[in-house]
């Protein structure tokens, strides 16, 4: 039979076993996510284009699916959920001062014409936001948290690299390079094109200790160690504030158990370019994407009414069962349903018998036999199907169970 209708490009359906894994892996980040004392919150996913335009560094305009309502305003469909988070923490905590932990889960959407690497115009977004808190003390347990989640995942082989934009920003500042030409760098390093950022660096016009600086960037990767030839290349405050920052923190994740995972790395540069402070990304093998990503952005709530700082993270939960299945780590979801099977003339109690399972905590689906079909066929429906067993009544008193994954039999004594 001819095929008559199909998904757009970039947008997919998921069922049975795989949409059962995706919601299984959403229900522990969340249970993660709750036990940091994080809450709730849905934001719409259509917002003002203004909450993602150009200005604020989310994502590039061209990139978001546009539309207009009947008054004429520019909508998207939510490209990113932190400026939307960002926007109803102004608008419904604009007095608080205490800190705020938010945890999020939903669609968001990328109209972008490089669909590669697996990538989807439609994905599931998870991740929280931490508003109100400055400290250190808040980047470590972000940190912590993304390395819980990817062990929680059933992750053991991964890493997670630090960044900083502070120190970057100061190398910038002190060198007096135009904006034009910092954002042509960015781009080259964010393309992990060293060649080409190291050629453009030879071409730029500052002074020659600040230029072999910027040489050294893509270099200054690795542990704690990376920390203390940054430091002595510190060349101002602001530059030395960012590197103590780090080892600061460095301090706090070994508090909780965490530094093992993580690497440093000065040439690290974001695509968001609301990120003010340390950034970071989320790596295992086998997976050329980052499967977390995150920073510290003090400045966006400031564009939406509230002066407070704020850092938080996402990951895309397509992205992470993508990168499981690859590894080989099974998502531990049970074949736990039972198909209830009657012929037509015991139907009341084979649906008496489902409803007093149901009241117990057990799936059941009430199926007649049909006629003409046997016992091999129920039960191969049932494997396909994601059934655990089956329960075949042949009397008002008396069935068989059948295990679906032993294939064994037992009688079964029935009393309603």
């Amino acid at each position: 039979m001819k095929k008559l209708f199909h998904t757009p490009e970039g947008v997919r359906d998921i069922f049975a076993v795989e949409c059962d894994k995706k919601r299984f892996l959403e229900k522990q980040i969340e249970k993660l996510f709750r036990s940091y004392g994080y809450q709730s919150i849905d934001t719409p996913v259509i917002e003002f284009l203004k909450v993602y335009d150009d200005h604020v560094g989310s994502t590039s305009v061209r990139n978001t699916f546009r539309f207009f309502d009947q008054d004429g305003e520019t909508l998207v469909l939510r490209p990113d959920y932190t400026p939307s988070v960002a926007r109803a923490a102004a608008m419904y905590f604009a007095d608080e001062q205490m800190p705020l932990r938010f945890c999020y889960r939903g669609p968001v959407f990328t109209n972008s014409s490089t669909l590669h690497q697996g990538r989807l115009r439609e994905m599931t977004q998870m991740g929280v936001e931490y508003l109100n808190d400055d400290s250190a003390e808040a980047d470590a347990e972000i940190l912590a948290l993304v390395i819980n989640l990817m062990k929680r995942c059933g992750l053991r082989d991964f890493q997670v690299t630090i960044g900083t934009v502070p120190f970057f920003e100061a190398l910038v500042k002190e060198a007096g390079i135009e904006e034009e030409e910092k954002a042509r760098l960015c781009e080259l390093l964010l393309e992990q094109n060293r060649f080409g950022a190291s050629s453009m660096i030879e071409h730029l016009n500052i002074r020659k200790d600040l230029k072999d600086i910027f040489l050294r960037l893509p270099s200054l990767f690795g542990d704690f160690s990376v920390l203390e030839e940054a430091e002595r290349l510190a060349w101002n405050g602001e530059a030395r504030s960012a590197v103590s920052r780090l080892k600061r923190i460095y301090e706090l994740l070994h508090t909780y158990g965490c530094a093992q995972f993580v690497t440093f790395d000065f040439g690290m540069v974001s695509e968001f370019r609301y990120y003010t402070g340390i950034i970071f990304q989320a790596y295992t093998y086998g997976s050329g994407e980052p499967l977390i990503r995150g920073g510290r952005y003090d400045t966006l709530l400031k564009r939406f009414g509230k002066n407070a700082p704020a850092i938080g993270f996402m990951t895309r939960v397509d992205s992470l069962l993508t990168a499981l299945e690859r590894r080989h780590i099974e998502v531990p979801i049970a074949d736990i349903k039972t198909m209830v099977l009657y012929p037509a003339e015991l139907e009341k109690e084979a649906v008496l018998f489902a409803m007093e399972q149901r009241e117990q905590g057990i799936d059941a689906a009430c199926i007649r036999f049909e006629k003409g079909k046997s016992i091999e066929e129920y039960k191969e429906y049932g494997r396909r199907n994601q059934f655990g067993g089956i329960l075949y009544f042949d009397s008002k008193d008396h069935g068989c169970a059948i295990d679906l994954l032993t294939d064994t039999v037992s009688d079964l004594s029935i009393s309603l």
